[in-house]
């Protein structure tokens, strides 16, 4: 719950100080004295849009604190720690504003954003304006207020299995929309991988046609080197050695030093001998063959050629081909991609038909519920006879995130008036006061342990106001409550009050906000009853209202 509000300069406010109690609490004050301006900062800790213009004039900053206490909310207190924005059982939040239009808040004194500030405020605090029957009456907060009171994960598994169903549906639809894209496609890749079937090079790869090339396009050069190479080893080097030999062979009689001399030598002789073998060997087999040379030359026009289209090194011209054959392959049979897809989509369609089917049942189930209970509360709040229905129309037509179902809350807030939507048949005090009841008929099944009502009481008085109070106070029983209210009877049924008022000190407009007890709450109340002049008949009237609030609680 709100433990703490610490507020400095903003608006009008210059620095205000509050320490909030469990239970129900008023906050009352004179028209435009700040009691809205007191829920603007708390809605700025909540993640609200900031303003600069909202910073008190002459002054660089606004800051607003705010303190929660955690024992009762376990749920808060894991997503701190996953979030690691944990500090025992507490929460201090922080927003700071600039003049210069920039914010700044923290979690527990760690920057976080404006996200992470509304992620967290919907977990601690919801605010309930005067206006609220105005975004009731629009079908989408019907469906959330019905799906709040009624619970349970349904919703959230007919989400899933939506976003399943999307994804498969839009693969498709990506599929069938592209089917052009595709035949434009595979007309090039047949285009490209008929270009390699002409190359025709069989088993041969680049490497070899290269080699093979370089020496039928050399080979007189090579014959000629050849030749030379034959005749100075003949002529020159075979005959040199076999004449050193003789001599050497003596020496080493002499000498055995010299044997690793003549070894050396008879090994030379050895190998020229094998070299001149190789030689005459392959110039044997060179035979200058002019149609296999052209036969190479086209090949290897046709190889550059095919590695400047696809931008790569003639050596990966086998990978760029394997490839285009592949996503050949895949395009001209999309047939098997294609069933699989729609059978998937399918059976997507049919896991989420399951779900919204029970969704379905149980938002009718929790309709029947909940339409009971406001109607029940209607009677209570002067609207005796009056009726609330909850119309579920469901279109199965194109699966939607939420389920398939529209609500629409529909009312009769006089004996014989057919049930409609709320703004045509409810007038503006009946909307409020319908509106409070369908907030209050949802308020066991939501979480948020501090609840704000903003003139919620609004075109209301006498023994309805009386009863608004009484509902009000029995929720801040469970919950901690914050009212604004000008009407003394919701006013008097609070547990704690506090007081906006408004000073004006050498010209500057002040707001201050202090709480009140005892007499001073008599007096406040005596106020609102009676307007500027308190007599004595109006404390004791504002005693006697605050006597039966206590008593029959």
């Amino acid at each position: 719950m709100l433990t703490h509000l610490h507020i400095r300069h903003f608006a009008i406010i210059d620095s205000s100080e509050l320490e909030l109690d469990t239970g129900m609490t008023a906050l009352t004050g004179e028209t435009g004295a700040g009691k809205s301006i007191l829920l603007d900062a708390l809605g700025l800790i909540l993640g609200a849009r900031a303003s600069a213009d909202t910073i008190q004039q002459g002054a660089d900053r606004a800051d607003i604190t705010a303190s929660f206490n955690l024992d009762q909310l376990p749920a808060v207190s894991q997503w701190l720690i996953a979030h690691e924005l944990d500090a025992d059982n507490d929460c201090l939040i922080r927003r700071t504003l600039s003049s210069n239009g920039k914010s700044r808040a923290t979690i527990n004194d760690v920057p976080v954003s404006v996200q992470s500030l509304k992620a967290l405020g919907e977990q601690l605090v919801t605010i309930h304006g005067q206006h609220a029957h105005q975004t009731l009456g629009k079908s989408a907060q019907q469906r959330d207020l019905l799906d709040r009171y009624a619970g349970g994960a349904q919703y959230q598994r007919v989400s899933r299995a939506f976003d399943a169903w999307k994804t498969a549906h839009e693969a498709v639809e990506d599929l069938e929309r592209n089917a052009h894209e595709r035949l434009q496609r595979t007309d090039l890749l047949n285009f490209q991988l008929q270009e390699f079937d002409e190359l025709d090079i069989g088993n041969a790869t680049v490497e070899e046609i290269e080699s093979e090339h370089r020496w039928l396009a050399n080979s007189d050069r090579i014959l000629s080197l050849g030749e030379q190479a034959l005749s100075a080893i003949d002529e020159t080097a075979y005959p040199a050695l076999n004449k050193a030999t003789p001599p050497l062979s003596e020496l080493v009689q002499m000498d055995e030093q010299l044997r690793e001399a003549l070894d050396l030598v008879e090994s030379a002789t050895i190998q020229i001998t094998e070299s001149a073998h190789l030689i005459r060997s392959t110039l044997g087999r060179l035979d200058h063959d002019d149609s296999r040379l052209n036969w190479l030359d086209q090949k290897l026009a046709t190889l550059h050629s095919l590695a400047r289209k696809h931008q790569c090194d003639m050596s990966d011209l086998p990978e760029v081909e394997h490839s285009l054959r592949q996503e050949y392959e895949t395009l001209t049979d999309p047939g098997k991609a294609s069933d699989e897809l729609v059978r998937e989509r399918d059976a997507l369609r049919a896991i989420y038909d399951e779900e919204a089917l029970k969704l379905t049942r149980h938002r009718r189930r929790h309709a029947k519920k909940l339409a009971a209970t406001i109607t029940a509360t209607m009677q209570e709040l002067s609207m005796a006879g009056g009726v609330f229905e909850i119309r579920i129309d469901t279109d199965e037509t194109q699966p939607q995130r939420l389920g398939n179902d529209s609500v629409h809350f529909l009312v009769s807030p006089n004996p014989g008036v057919d049930p409609g939507p709320l703004s045509r048949v409810a007038s503006g005090g009946e909307l409020s006061r319908i509106s409070l009841c369908m907030t209050l008929a949802a308020l066991d099944s939501h979480a948020v342990p501090t609840l704000v009502f903003d003139e919620v009481d609004s075109g209301v008085g006498g023994a309805v106001a009386i009863k608004v109070g009484q509902m009000l106070r029995q929720v801040g029983s469970q919950s901690q409550v914050l009212c604004v209210t000008h009407l003394p009877q919701v006013a008097s049924q609070a547990h704690h009050h506090l007081q906006v008022a408004k000073d004006v000190t050498k010209g500057k407009t002040r707001t201050r906000v202090q709480a009140l007890d005892g007499k001073a709450v008599r007096d406040e109340i005596a106020r609102m009853l009676g307007g500027e002049k308190v007599t004595t008949k109006s404390r004791q009237h504002a005693q006697e209202m605050l006597d039966s609030a206590s008593s029959s609680s």
